[in-house]
């Protein structure tokens, strides 16, 4: 912690001086420094950005309106953090991409597609606080991380937004407090070397294998691939950042997993969408017209998420003949969002898969407004009476137990998605 704290007073400590009284009182010399820029912004009344430039990482931008400091942007992952925190917080925004189309790309496109969806009410004026919040103490903690690589900062005066677009005004104190507990809980359990922007993979698999439970393997065999960075996984796992990044930590110590760099995602057609790309298991068809393909189109869609590929397969077979669209999905992590991207009619979920389970998995499409009324059909090797109340607690409408037949199938689509004649 004291290397990286001398590093980091190299660039800072030439201003350290310049503000009598620090609103920053803590035992951080690089927070301080970064408040003090903070506050001299305020003083000064800007309206636009303070930025860090920084050696091998994109800009880091700390955005104020009149003075007050209202969002932040920039970094490593900046579109991975967007996408990350609209799940944590309204992941039922995502639904809604039909009005991000309408905010052009610039400095603070995330900022207005909050204001957005606030109006539209997809968003609560409370967790929209709650998600700027965390932004800026995320991008915060990424400065002070990167600050021995600081190369020059500035300030740009582009006006990005006015007064009226403000959605929230801050404390400074609510952003420099959990700042300052993050980085202490981070220098405390000796990762600040490791950014959580790293992504895990596995290097040694047997060698992890024979040291970890098989559950605990299991999930990491499913998650350690690259795709997901620290703070990634922290979120889809559910578990703390520092304890999850000091157990990987300790993995990629004894040559277990390595740690590695990864691209942010690309701005994607609706901005507010990050695509992960994930993998889709479709059943290969007879080449279509046009015209075929708008009728395909037209057709509803279901989507079975099961971690078994061969369940996959069977049941899309059987869906497809029938008439309709399948779309079959293996990676319980990533159904949420295809979910909310593919806008299927009715949902299969697999009650015991890694990671995410099926209740858990319809609780989260229940509580986001778009699958209110969709219909979710549980697969079940254990089809108990226990099993069937926990469904339905957790926003279930059937249970299909396997393996199924093709008559079972049939019946519960023709029940609960039944095609016009």
């Amino acid at each position: 912690m004291g290397n990286l704290e001398d590093e980091a007073l190299c660039f800072f400590g030439s201003i350290m001086s310049e503000v009598a009284s620090p609103i920053y009182s803590g035992q951080f010399p690089v927070i301080q420094a970064i408040a003090q820029h903070i506050e001299r912004a305020g003083q000064s009344q800007l309206s636009g950005s303070l930025n860090f430039d920084t050696v091998h990482i994109p800009r880091l931008r700390l955005f104020f309106v009149m003075g007050r400091l209202i969002w932040a942007s920039g970094g490593q992952h900046r579109f991975r953090r967007w996408r990350r925190l609209l799940m944590q917080f309204c992941p039922g925004a995502i639904a809604s991409s039909q009005y991000f189309s309408t905010v052009p790309y610039g400095p603070c496109w995330e900022y207005q597609i909050l204001s957005k969806l606030i109006d539209e009410n997809h968003l609560s004026r409370e967790m929209a606080r709650n998600l700027i919040c965390h932004n800026i103490t995320e991008v915060l903690f990424d400065t002070v991380q990167a600050s021995r690589l600081i190369e020059r900062f500035s300030c740009t005066e582009d006006e990005p937004l006015t007064p009226q677009e403000t959605i929230t005004l801050l404390p400074l104190d609510d952003l420099l407090k959990p700042l300052e507990q993050q980085w202490q809980s981070w220098c405390d359990a000796r990762l600040g070397q490791y950014s959580p922007n790293l992504s895990p993979v596995l290097e040694q698999p047997e060698r992890l294998r024979s040291r970890v439970s098989a559950n605990h393997y299991d999930k990491l065999e499913k998650l350690l691939k690259g795709q997901y960075s620290l703070r990634e996984l922290a979120g889809v796992m559910r578990q703390d950042l520092t304890q999850l990044s000091l157990t990987l930590v300790s993995y990629e110590q004894q040559g277990w997993i390595k740690l590695l760099a990864t691209d942010d995602l690309a701005l994607p057609a609706h901005i507010a969408s990050p695509q992960l790309n994930p993998t889709k298991k479709t059943l290969r068809g007879p080449i279509r017209t046009a015209a075929m393909k708008a009728e395909e189109a037209s057709k509803p869609l279901v989507l079975c998420v099961d971690d078994n590929e061969k369940i996959c397969q069977q049941l899309g077979e059987v869906i497809e003949s029938a008439g309709y669209r399948y779309l079959g999905l293996q990676d319980s992590v990533k159904a949420l969002q295809m979910a909310i991207e593919q806008k299927p009619s009715l949902i299969f979920v697999d009650l015991v898969m890694p990671v995410i389970g099926g209740y858990e998995l319809c609780s989260q499409l229940r509580r986001i407004s778009a699958f209110k009324e969709t219909p979710l059909v549980i697969l079940t090797a254990n089809d108990s009476v226990l099993d069937r109340m926990r469904g339905k607690m957790a926003g279930a409408n059937a249970y299909l137990a396997k393996p199924a037949t093709t008559e079972q199938i049939l019946g519960l689509l023709d029940r609960w998605l039944p095609l016009k004649k």
